[in-house]
Order: C-alpha cells, then structure tokens, then sequence
C-alpha cells in the first residue's frame, strides 16, 4: 500500500497543489489518490517513482529478500585448460628451440599466442532494455548477489562489464574501476584488453567499491552529469561468471542523454548472447521493437543445423518484465501478452531477413520457432522466471563446449597456415643453398626491376582509391534511387495494406517500423553489392602485385616464391578499427580472415565459419551497416507520428504522407548517405593501410635478401634449414595435431 499523503507530506515537504504541479495532474485526482490509493495505476507510480528519483519498490514500502543464487555447471573449464595447454606448449616447449630458431621465428610464436588468447573467449551476456525494466534486478538474480544498484532510475548510464573475481588482473586491486568515455581518438574502453596494464591506466578514472557505480552510474550519481564516465568493470564471485561475461547495458530510450542510445546501441554489437526486457504492462512497444529488430542482423546465428543441436535463435532472450504486475501473474494473461508481441515482432520484420538467417544456420524461422525466444520474468516470482533461467542455463553451458570446437578447428587452421610459410621457407633456402652466384643474378634482377615495379604499383593504387571514390558515389546514387522507389505515398500505402497493418496506434507504429527495416535491408544490399565488387579489386590489385615482383630472369631460381603477397597485405589490417569494404574480403580469406579478426577483438562466436572459408562468412560481413543510423533515424519518426490522428476513409495514405513527412525532417537520406561516406572512407584507410603494409614488407623482404646474400654462408643456409624443419616438427606436435604430446593433455584431461 502506498502511503501517497505521508510520501508528500513527509518525504517531500509538498502541498498537493505544489505535488500535483510537478507531476501534470490535477489537485483532486491527487486528493482521490490520497484517499484511495488502490486507484493509483502502475504507470502513475512508475511516473512519480521517475520523477522524484525513487524506485516503486521504495514508495510501496517494498523490502525483497536476497536473490537467489543462478546455478551454472562450470563447463568453461574445457575451453579454460584447452587454452593453458597451449600456451605452456608454445612458451615452454619452444623456449628449447629459440637458440636455433633465433628472433626470426619469435614472432610466429606470437601468432600462435595471439591466435589462442583471443580464440578461447567467454561469452558475453547483454541485458538491455527501456528504463525501468528492471535490468540491475535481473543482473542480481543471476550473479546472486546485489552488487548492483538497484535503487535508481535508470539504473545505469555506463557501460558496465561484470567478470568474475578471478578473471581480475593482478593490477587492479579493486572490485570496480571506471573507465572515462573518450581517450585520444577511441570513444570507448576496449575491455579485450583488460590485461593490458598501461592501456587500463591511460582510461582509469576512477577505482574503489561498488558504491562507485552508483557515483558515476546512475541519474542520482554525484558525477552523472560531468558525463566523464564511459564505461565500468566490476568484478564478482558468481557461479554465472565462471562461463560467461555479463553487460549491463545503459537504459535505452531513457531520453537522459542521446549518448547512452548511441552507447548502447554500438557496443550490443559485442553480444554474443542478448537478454532483451520489455515491461510485461506496455509490452514490445514501438520503441522497444524498432530496437529488438535492429539488432537482429548483428547478433549472429550460433545454431547451425548440420553441426550442433542449439535452437533458432538461440542466442535471443525477449522477457516480458515486471511479470506479476499483470494481473497477479496469470498465466493465461501472460501467453496472451507474448503471443501478441511475438506476432507484432515478426509483422514489422522483412521475409528477407529470417531468409538470410536460414540460408546460414539451415534452420527454418516460422512463427513458432520465434514465439521461443519470448518469456516472462519476475525476480520475485520464481515460476515467472524458470522456463528462461533453464533455456539460459542451458545455452550457457553449451557455449563453451562449441567456442571450445570452434577454436581448436581454428588454431589448428592457422597452424596449418604458419606450416605453409614454413615449407616456402624451407624451398627458398634450399634454393639458396644451391648457388650464391644464382641468387646474386636473381636478386639484381629484381632491383633493376624495382622503380618500374614501384611505379606501376603507384599507379595501380591510386586506380584504387580513385575506386572506392567512385563506389561512394554508387552507393549513394544507388540509395538515393531506392529511397526516391520505397517512399512514395502510393508505394507505402500500398504496403500498409498488403502487410495488414491497422488503423490504430499499434498499426502505426508498425509501419514505421517495417518501412525502416525495407530502408536497413536496401543499405545493406546496396552496401554488400559493391562491396563484392571491390573484393574483386582488391584480389586483382594484388594479382598485379606478385605479377610486378616477378623476376624475368631465365634462370629456374625464384628468390620471391616464399613472399606471401595476400598475408602482406591482409596483415596491414590487424591493427585497425574498422576496414569498411575490407571487411567484407577479410571474409573470404578462410583462416586468415578469421586470424585478422579475432586478432582485432571480434567473438569467435561470431566468426561463424570464416576460418572455414564460408559463404555464411560474407554474407553477413556487412549486416550491421546503417544500423545505428537507421535505428535512430525510427525512434525519431515513431516520436514524430505520436500524435497523428487515425482517420477514416484514406488513412493509409494520410499515414504515408505523415511518414514520409518525419523522414524528410530527420534527413533520412542524407544521414544514411553520410554513414554510406563513412563506410567507404573507412574502406580508403583500410586499404591503403594494408597497401602500405604490403610495401614495407615487401622492402623488408628484399632488405633479408640483400643481407643472406652478401653473407652467405653454406653452414648457416644449412642452420636455418635445420631450424625450419625444427619449428615445423614442434608445432606439428602441438596438442590438436595428435602425437605424444596430445596424448598426454587427454589423459591430463580426462583425469
């Protein structure tokens, strides 16, 4: 019962007139309440508990016991001694070879350290939602511990990545850091490199107890308006972070501060497991959907019918929260509340995206299959909550049984890769090995070739670049056809009445929901289209490059047959933050793509078959251009068509002229023309990094050349030839390959 007049009186120090002012309601319905206050609906109380900084816990009175603790078998042990096994073998096995290798193969052991480390990851668990959802609630139930502060609204305005306790470096002595939200050209902390001391401290703000959270993390925070704070890590002792990560995501649509949106709305792209929460009371509303459906291009498929058992859509959580406040949690009223917002869910979604998703994962996404993924949640009510906490418990516990499978196939590719190298290596020395004079004659044939080479390449590059200018122009012509198609008053009448949407608020909502996805699906179907285009060009920009190495000496000795061109190359990009149209080629480069992408930070998980080469790979390489973009641009016009007035007669295309209307004002085609820029100036770094990369290389390459010949040395050729053959057999032992060493991690194992 909610004391109204003592809360007023009391905690306030307010008349009714002053308390009705502040809130927009009139005097008596405020003296009604007072005297009735079973009168006072959910949302009103939601309302006042928003604006006087409380939660409607604490007006109620309202005291919960401790959560219950979330059990998860810890199958991260797996992937965990997977992970160690290697890195001893690597370190402790080929300290033994380092004098006969010397520095010249240190860094192919650094490749193998990176291609573990960063293969053999948790997953990471988002919970997002609308203010007040009850997200913290959630987090606590899981991690079984309140650690979080629940007592504000909204929860939480930073990023916060909750690990568990023995996941904390030995820098960091404290149980919560605070990371700022913008350091030199990053605008967010990277937390895949948490064991990275300097670049920890370069971000620190803040470091203590959990009280900091509340400090920097909620509305009543002493530092939420200075805005300095970007993101947290929070460290726990929880069963659930044994095998996963957990991100508590910034309230979306809280309408505090449009950087939480964006926040949010950049870094759900790291998910590989989203916990979607609605209110159970105002259920998948057209906020809460728009966002939902965008983010289903970027949460990759985990499910792969021919490889694993896991279900459609596996990876996806829709809870209706807050689940007893709908009429004491009836059952039947629940199912009713999920069905509705599961059939919604599924109108506003094209066909082409669940089409896409089949074509990856082989499994068909009917009705039924989607109307899974909906639940009910209530931290108080256990039987509101079982039926997702056994569906998560049991995706949980599987996940590191696959990134286990995933990674030692990938591991094992890029050893398969480094074996390679190793073999032109052992053909290049021994070709070495056969004549100084020989490879004298070959060596001045390529310098004499050099200027020529360097100018073609010149020119070749610069055909490139003059390229991507013009798939900008494309791509923007392209867009700007497509939207002048999609958004005529006919045209989006006309899909108003073949989709069935309605003539109410609902309805309304719904268009501008299915018309944005039409606007994503042709940015991205434009964007993939040249961006196969430029793949081609790239792969002959780099045909004309070995081309233009070669030597045209008649001699049968080829000194550049060992230099990998595509590695070169493809390597420049490891160190960037996007690669535009580049990322999309990365995608067809088998191992090797999988390597530069894991290298930068990219889930295994979500590799989805890269290191195996795969279609599925490119298909999605681009999905989540324009996403941002175009989710902002929705949540703009839905707020727009608020008040647009449902009339009879022609009101599709009263409603088409009112939403064409909205996307002229936000500027729809320009930003998403402004984001196709980005892509394609994020495309010129990346390639003319990577192109820069290729040349010092291949200066280098030439540098060794020069040095071996100058000094060759029969017994040294023979040195090196011993020591490639050695670093062949020792990673030819490595544990996934089979051998006595492999044996033995088993029995370690299985013991």
């Amino acid at each position: 019962m909610f004391d109204l007049r003592g809360f007023r009186e009391n905690k306030l120090k307010m008349t009714q007139a002053q308390f009705a002012e502040i809130i927009g309601e009139r005097q008596d319905t405020i003296s009604r309440w007072e005297q009735n206050p079973d009168d006072i609906s959910y949302g009103k109380l939601a309302k006042i508990a928003k604006t006087f900084g409380t939660t409607i816990d604490e007006l109620v009175g309202y005291t919960k016991d401790n959560p219950i603790n979330f059990t998860v078998d810890n199958t991260w042990m797996t992937p965990e001694f997977t992970k160690k096994s290697l890195l001893k073998y690597i370190r402790e096995e080929g300290t033994a070879y380092q004098n006969s290798w010397g520095n010249r193969y240190n860094d192919q052991i650094d490749r193998l350290d990176v291609a573990i480390k960063k293969s053999i990851v948790k997953p990471k668990v988002a919970v997002v939602g609308l203010s007040d959802v009850g997200k913290s609630s959630l987090i606590n139930n899981l991690i079984g511990t309140e650690k979080l502060p629940t007592a504000w609204t909204p929860t939480t305005s930073i990023v916060v990545y909750i690990k568990h306790i023995s996941d904390r470096p030995s820098f960091i002595e404290n149980n919560v850091w605070i990371f700022r939200n913008k350091v030199g050209e990053e605008t967010e902390w990277n937390d895949k490199r948490l064991d990275d001391e300097d670049y920890c401290g370069s971000w620190k703000l803040a470091g203590g107890g959990f009280d900091l959270l509340k400090q920097y993390g909620t509305r009543q925070g002493d530092s939420f308006l200075t805005d300095e704070a970007g993101s947290a890590v929070v460290f726990v002792d929880s069963d659930i972070l044994k095998v996963c990560d957990i991100i508590d995501l910034p309230g979306f649509g809280t309408g505090d501060r449009t950087s939480d949106d964006v926040m949010t709305a950049q870094i759900r792209n790291k998910a590989d497991v989203l916990i979607y929460m609605s209110h159970a009371e105002q259920f998948l509303n057209g906020t809460a959907i728009e966002f939902l459906k965008s983010s289903l291009s970027i949460l990759k498929p985990f499910e792969d019918k021919k490889t694993n058992s896991l279900a459609p859509l596996c990876n996806l959580y829709i809870l209706a929260s807050q689940a007893h406040t709908v009429n004491n949690g009836n059952p039947q009223f629940l199912n009713d509340i999920l069905d509705k917002g599961c059939e919604r869910f599924i109108r506003v979604v094209p066909d082409s995206v669940w089409a896409d998703r089949e074509t990856i994962s082989g499994h068909t996404y009917n009705s039924a299959a989607v109307r899974n993924r909906f639940f009910t949640y209530a931290s108080d009510m256990e039987r509101l909550r079982t039926d997702f906490e056994q569906d998560l418990k049991k995706l949980l516990e599987e996940l590191p049984k696959l990134i286990d499978n995933r990674a030692q196939l990938f591991i094992s590719e890029t050893v398969s890769g480094l074996d390679d190298e190793m073999d032109n290596k052992l053909l290049h020395f021994r070709e070495m090995a056969k004549s100084k004079e020989e490879a004298a004659c070959n060596y001045d044939s390529f310098m004499k070739n050099e200027p020529v080479r360097n100018a073609k390449n010149t020119e070749i590059r610069n055909r490139m670049n003059q390229k991507v200018q013009a798939l900008a122009s494309e791509s923007k012509s392209d867009l700007s056809s497509e939207y002048a198609r999609l958004f005529t008053v006919d045209n989006v009448a006309d899909i108003i009445k073949e989709r069935g949407f309605k003539n109410n608020k609902q309805g309304r909502d719904e268009v501008c929901s299915y018309m944005s996805s039409l606007l994503q699906e042709k940015i991205q179907h434009i964007v993939k289209k040249h961006s196969e285009n430029f793949s081609k060009d790239v792969d002959q920009y780099l045909n004309d490059f070995k081309s233009n190495i070669s030597s045209d000496s008649t001699q049968n000795f080829n000194l550049n047959f060992h230099f990998d061109v595509t590695r070169a190359f493809a390597s420049g990009l490891a160190g960037l933050a996007t690669f535009g149209a580049l990322a999309f080629w990365t995608s067809t480069l088998g191992n090797l793509g999988a390597y530069i992408l894991v290298a930068k930070g990219v889930s295994l998980l979500s590799l989805l078959g890269i290191s195996v080469g795969g279609t599925a790979a490119a298909a999605t390489a681009v999905a989540s251009i324009g996403g941002p973009i175009v989710l902002g641009i929705a949540i703009a016009v839905l707020a727009a068509l608020t008040m647009f007035a449902i009339f009879s007669g022609g009101w599709r295309k009263s409603l088409a002229k009112k939403l064409i209307e909205a996307l002229d004002k936000e500027d729809a085609l320009g930003k998403c023309q402004n984001n196709l820029n980005q892509y394609w100036r994020d495309t010129k770094t990346a390639f003319n990094a990577a192109a820069d990369n290729l040349e010092s290389e291949w200066k280098n390459h030439l540098q060794q050349l020069k040095i071996e010949i100058d000094s060759y040395d029969i017994d040294e050729i023979e040195k090196s030839i011993s020591a490639i053959e050695a670093f062949k057999n020792f990673i030819h032992s490595i544990p996934l390959f089979g051998g006595g060493y492999s044996s033995s991690l088993t029995t370690t194992q299985n013991n």
